[in-house]
């Protein structure tokens, strides 16, 4: 008796143990037993790669299905991706939170252009045939977006079909609209109230404008329709002007006082 008990407890461990580990070279689909030339098309096997070592190599012509009614998840040492009940997809996150959650940085390339976040704040941008690209966004120091950071895309940055900067200039194509516009450029005008500025005599800017059509130091019409207008400079010299213009008129109102006092001067003689 305590013979065949023996056996039988030899033979439940023997059976138990073979539930528990299965060892194989080659798993091949049961379909295809009967045809050798398709076991390679379905299989699941154990390869050695070198560096690497064994990994699980699997083939499956028709294609792998994997469903459940909870989570999937793929860890390796260093790296997770994992797919949520809702149908949200982790890299390196188990708490995906959209479509697609990134822990990290980013790539996304094709024939050498690409599309790179670093994680960090900066987004970049090349392709090829156009130039090197670079840093296209960066979220920058003081809470500031900046766009083309230290002028990576050399040949600048143009917002909408009008709008272009490059280095220190902007240009725009078309109207702009603004409450208040503050231009600093030096020196002013102030220089004409000099004690040895040289005041144009007025028999002088008389014959300019009689043979130019414009002012002494005032582009022409035409010249600003074809150059445009530093609108910095252009204010300055109408300052300039206006100022020179003030020195005439008070010039001229010490003459007409200067006259008031010899008119009062001959009436008081006539009486």
């Amino acid at each position: 008796m305590k013979k065949i008990l023996l056996a039988s407890t030899l033979l439940l461990s023997i059976s138990f143990q073979a539930q528990q580990n299965t060892f194989f070279e080659n798993l091949i689909g049961k379909e295809f037993e009967n045809y050798p030339t398709e076991h390679q098309n379905y299989r699941i096997s154990n390869k050695l790669i070198t560096n690497v070592g064994w990994v699980l190599d699997t083939f499956w012509w028709g294609g792998i299905q994997f469903e459940t009614h909870n989570h999937i998840k793929l860890k390796s040492r260093y790296g997770t991706v994992y797919i949520s009940e809702s149908g949200y997809t982790g890299i390196n996150t188990e708490n995906p939170q959209s479509t697609l959650d990134v822990a990290g940085n980013f790539r996304v390339a094709s024939n050498g252009n690409y599309l790179f976040y670093d994680g960090l704040g900066d987004l970049k941008l090349s392709y090829q045939a156009r130039g090197t690209g670079g840093r296209a966004i960066v979220h920058d120091t003081n809470n500031v977006l900046s766009l083309n950071y230290q002028e990576d895309f050399s040949g600048g940055t143009q917002i909408g079909h009008t709008f272009f900067v490059k280095g220190s200039n902007a240009s725009l194509q078309g109207k702009f609209e603004a409450k208040e516009i503050k231009v600093t450029l030096t020196p002013t005008a102030d220089f004409v109230f000099a004690d040895d500025y040289d005041l144009p005599k007025l028999e002088d800017v008389e014959k300019h404008i009689k043979e130019k059509k414009h002012l002494p130091e005032i582009a022409s019409a035409k010249q600003m329709e074809k150059e445009g207008v530093n609108v910095g400079e252009f204010q300055i010299k109408l300052l300039q002007k206006i100022e020179e213009l003030t020195l005439y008129t008070i010039e001229q109102n010490k003459l007409i006082k200067e006259q008031q006092k010899r008119i009062e001067s001959l009436e008081n003689k006539n009486k």
